[in-house]
């Protein structure tokens, strides 16, 4: 993310090389005065077009205004201020901050005439600005505004993509939960199972998987771990075919159990006797030859096919993402920030929206 930062130079210079050494360090791409190679431009037209040209406008604001160009001026405003105006003529954020009434400062570096920079300041409290006594101080502001900012932006881009689906908590594999859980399987598109510290048994897991398959409307199975990171989406078939692969016994299992219980009616009263029919299958009982399953078992030994590609959304534009996520190969698309899933997104239909906004467009 590109920021501009704008302030009067010679009573903020540390104050500018403080937080610009923050930003940076944060990983953020800083555009500074200070810093402009030589080019066939007035100052302060070069200033707006380089503030346009940012994604986000940070301004420090202390007991100066600042050089006020004569020519091309009719308002007679100084070239921080004409900084701040070009940032509200763009559609992007203006985040300001300044320098606490009580804080001691310099006489030196305050305007003998403060009346244009009193003015100034006076607006900008109007509009929630951050404060700062010191240098340490305002980069630990700046930064925590830029976080803000931040997750803003992400809320904003996922809002865009419309089509963008969120999985529904299945809860852990107990009977009871299970039973509870049957209708879930033919109303939403994806179920989200969490790997830990609750114990995800391989004999129910399959079994949940199965049903989806065979009575659901469940498009795939989001696993995560105990911490939320994402692990994979897969459809319940390639479930079941990799838990056969690894466990032959739960198909068995399953297929007896089906004879006393071949409908969705007949499934929720007779679930209780599934754990029998695990017993037969295995020649244990279930509670001896269950396997309870890790974030390992899930994203690497059972050899489970991805069916969802991930796209990591953090500072993408709504541009740039839908690009992201119509160049996978998968129908679904994980959206990750940080490791953790935001949503799923339908490739197909997103595509079909996307056609649909250029013909408008076109028409």
């Amino acid at each position: 993310m590109k920021i501009y930062l704008s302030s009067t130079y010679i009573d903020l210079k540390r104050h500018r090389a403080t937080l610009a050494r923050a930003l940076r360090k944060a990983g953020y791409e800083v555009v500074m005065m200070e810093e402009y190679v030589a080019r066939d431009q007035r100052v302060e037209f070069a200033c707006q077009g380089d503030v346009v040209a940012c994604d986000v406008y940070v301004g420090i604001f202390a007991w100066r205004y600042g050089h006020i160009p004569d020519d091309a001026n009719p308002k007679c405003l100084s070239v921080t201020e004409m900084e701040y105006a070009a940032a509200g003529a763009k559609p992007m954020s203006r985040l300001t901050f300044l320098l606490k009434d009580e804080a001691r400062w310099p006489k030196a570096r305050k305007d003998a005439d403060p009346a244009r920079i009193n003015d100034l300041r006076t607006r900008l409290k109007k509009r929630c600005s951050g404060y700062f006594a010191n240098a340490d101080q305002l980069a630990v502001e700046v930064l925590a505004a830029m976080r803000i900012e931040e997750s803003t932006r992400l809320t904003q881009q996922l809002e865009a993509i419309d089509v963008m689906l969120k999985a529904q908590e299945y809860g852990p594999s107990y009977m009871m939960n299970i039973k509870d859980n049957l209708e879930l399987l033919g109303q939403v598109p994806f179920v989200e199972l969490q790997i830990g510290p609750t114990p995800w048994w391989n004999t129910r897991l399959y079994l949940v998987a199965a049903l989806a398959r065979d009575f659901g409307k469940t498009s795939g199975f989001v696993f995560v771990e105990s911490d939320g990171k994402f692990l994979l989406t897969a459809p319940p078939s390639e479930i079941c075919y990799r838990m056969e692969l690894r466990w032959p016994a739960v198909k068995d299992a399953y297929a007896n159990f089906l004879r006393i219980a071949p409908t969705l009616e007949k499934i929720d009263s007779e679930i209780w006797q599934y754990p029998q029919f695990v017993a037969e299958a295995f020649g244990e009982d279930e509670q001896v030859v269950k396997h309870c399953l890790s974030a390992r078992d899930i994203d690497y030994e059972l050899g489970i096919a991805r069916g969802a590609e991930v796209v990591e959304v953090s500072e993408k534009g709504q541009r740039f993402l839908q690009r992201e996520v119509l160049g996978r190969q998968t129908r679904f698309v994980a959206l990750v920030r940080g490791q953790r899933l935001e949503g799923l997104v339908d490739r197909e239909q997103l595509a079909k929206r996307v056609a649909q906004a250029a013909l408008l467009q076109l028409a």
